[in-house]
């Protein structure tokens, strides 16, 4: 009687323990009303990208009046319906920059159209809507290495090459006259290297953007040869005083 009794609180235990982890865990990134980590930010470590997305978020919803954030904005645009929208409203931008502007080079003539609202995420209307943004987004100029595949988005292979290409997006928004703050943190250029370096080149055009290309660290060579060691030393606090943001770990290593 008492085993049957502790079983039966052990199972009584562990459904409520169940039922309040669904609840709470299908708060973010909502896939057929489970939790999908795909869908969600919580997996990025770097900070500084997490800022990025957060400019991102605050940008197109203040453009397209919707709540955005990083728990929603995979599930929000993935079937490329939101996307669609907010390429209408850059090409307004475009438009006027097209005509006011001595040199626009090649720029889109319309936004994309024949998109449909209120699709499934796994519809064929739904990939038709993302291949139509990302047609817009080529003839924009945004390079082809910085723009995600179809499947990125509606499979949720790649969660952080969409975020690229929103943010490529936006600066050339913002290179057409739009309001756009979508400024880097300090140093997220190397942030954004790291991401080229680990899935190959499709990071490079935002890096570039970002932060310029790679330099290599100025290398010092002190050697005591005479006086003492403190005045090597103040030779390097003097260098990190010159070279302000250096590691001071950069410096003290030559």
């Amino acid at each position: 009687s008492d085993l049957k009794q502790a079983v039966s609180f052990k199972l009584s235990y562990y459904n409520e323990y169940k039922s309040y982890l669904s609840q709470n865990m299908s708060r973010r990134g909502k896939a057929g009303g489970k939790y999908d980590r795909r869908m969600s930010f919580d997996d990025v470590k770097d900070e500084r990208m997490l800022v990025m997305v957060d400019k991102l978020c605050v940008w197109m919803g203040t453009i397209l009046e919707e709540k955005l954030n990083r728990e929603n904005l995979i599930a929000q645009i993935r079937n490329g319906a939101l996307i669609c929208k907010l390429a209408i409203v850059i090409q307004d931008s475009v438009d006027t920059f097209r005509t006011t502007s001595d040199d626009p080079g090649s720029l889109p003539n319309k936004g994309p159209v024949g998109f449909k609202d209120d699709v499934n995420n796994r519809s064929m209307e739904a990939r038709e809507n993302v291949n139509k943004f990302l047609t817009w987004t080529r003839e924009l100029g945004v390079p082809e290495s910085s723009v995600f595949s179809p499947d990125d988005l509606l499979k949720l292979k790649g969660k952080m090459n969409v975020v690229n290409t929103l943010l490529a997006v936006a600066r050339r928004a913002k290179e057409c006259g739009m309001s756009a703050d979508i400024d880097a943190p300090p140093k997220i250029a190397n942030a954004f290297k790291g991401l080229e370096e680990k899935f190959g080149k499709k990071f490079d055009h935002t890096a570039a953007a970002f932060g310029g290309a790679k330099t290599k660290l100025k290398t010092v060579e002190t050697k005591l040869t005479s006086g003492s060691a403190w005045k090597v030393v103040q030779q390097k606090i003097d260098l990190i005083l010159q070279l302000p943001g250096k590691p001071a770990y950069e410096i003290f290593r030559a």
